[in-house]
């Protein structure tokens, strides 16, 4: 179902399902005609409930210059939405590319998921690596992965993002615990798959039964992306 929320497009997959876990993800372009496959291959890898809630985004979106206003549309609009009318159990929050680099961003400033899902997220960004020591996850999961050709080029700065995805779940596992997070390391580049790389990390969040999140901190300046 497409529905106008808050002026922003977002596309509700399994909107009967109250009270369950709510996926929520940027979505691209590129993704849009193939969301439904992508939820499908989600319960085939999964057997807990779920309602996906994709909201439409542009590459601009998700970059320094507009991502704040993606992130504010997020947390002012579109979760108290979900709140209020699909009651849920739990809220993943997750994102591939840059949605991925979104997704964990958004974790750094609001605890209002209990997983978060990062497939191929673009590390790279500058000032990515301080922001993200200084700014720990909100979330109690942590599901990252990468395909095993992504860091064989020497295009800058893409040749970076191995180390910085290595980093980064060292990071979860000393934020989270070793047992609440993961890196999978996926079989090609950055286009191979995606919806079945996006679909096991959702599947992943989705077993773990997340517990409700606690408390609210204040939203932190000084990150990469905002401009």
């Amino acid at each position: 179902m497409l529905k106008d929320i808050g002026g922003r497009n977002c596309h509700i997959i399994g909107e009967n399902k109250i009270g369950e876990t709510i996926i929520v993800k940027p979505l691209g372009e590129f993704e849009r005609l193939l969301i439904e496959d992508e939820c499908k291959l989600i319960a085939e890898l999964s057997s807990v409930p779920f309602c996906m809630i994709a909201f439409e985004v542009t590459e601009t979106d998700l970059r320094p210059e507009g991502a704040e206003e993606t992130f504010q549309y997020l947390e002012k609009t579109l979760l108290p939405y979900i709140q209020d009318n699909l009651h849920p159990k739990s809220l993943i929050l997750g994102g591939y590319s840059l949605g991925g680099l979104f997704a964990l961003w958004s974790v750094t400033r609001i605890d209002a998921f209990d997983a978060v899902f990062a497939g191929s997220p673009s590390l790279w960004m500058e000032g990515w690596n301080e922001y993200a020591d200084a700014h720990p996850l909100k979330v109690k999961y942590a599901y990252m992965s990468l395909g095993d050709k992504e860091e064989c080029t020497r295009k800058q700065p893409f040749c970076i993002i191995g180390d910085r995805v290595r980093l980064q779940h060292k990071r979860h596992e000393a934020q989270l615990g070793a047992d609440h997070c993961i890196l999978e390391w996926n079989v090609g580049g950055h286009f191979n798959e995606i919806e079945l790389r996006k679909a096991k990390g959702f599947a992943w969040c989705l077993k773990t039964h997340p517990c409700p999140p606690q408390g609210r901190e204040p939203l932190e300046s000084n990150d990469p992306l905002r401009s």
